[in-house]
């Protein structure tokens, strides 16, 4: 997967509706969608204009119109968000992230007890 830009947080809400409808989408569609936001088209085509620059949209045109669809699904897009974050901040490690939580008392026993379950049957599920 290419680098991605990362997301703020408007444009997180336009993808999120976007990987909701699961095909591609037109400025007028998402307005509709998004209404409450009270967002003018020339607010919303930039918007889309930022997220094709940042590897997330692809645009084609059908006659006139202008259709917008994800490059990535909304897994593809979590996997590569934890994946940076381990990068980040815990130098790609998930042990590490754990040992943080552990470490903060952020884990109890009983959150402990029920990873070590679901580490057990995910472990059964790959054999």
């Amino acid at each position: 997967m290419e680098k991605l830009g990362r997301l703020s947080e408007t444009e997180m809400e336009i993808m999120e509706v976007i990987w909701r409808i699961a095909g591609p989408v037109t400025v007028a569609q998402l307005l509709e969608l998004l209404e409450s936001k009270g967002w003018k088209t020339s607010t919303m085509s930039t918007l889309l204009k930022r997220l094709i620059e940042k590897g997330f949209l692809a645009k084609t045109m059908s006659g006139k119109t202008n259709y917008y669809g994800p490059v990535l699904t909304w897994q593809e897009y979590q996997k590569h968000e934890i994946k940076s974050f381990l990068d980040r901040l815990y130098k790609g490690k998930v042990k590490n992230f754990f040992a943080a939580l552990v470490g903060q008392d952020e884990l109890i026993a009983d959150d402990i007890a029920e990873l070590k379950q679901w580490f057990q049957r995910e472990e059964g599920k790959k054999r």
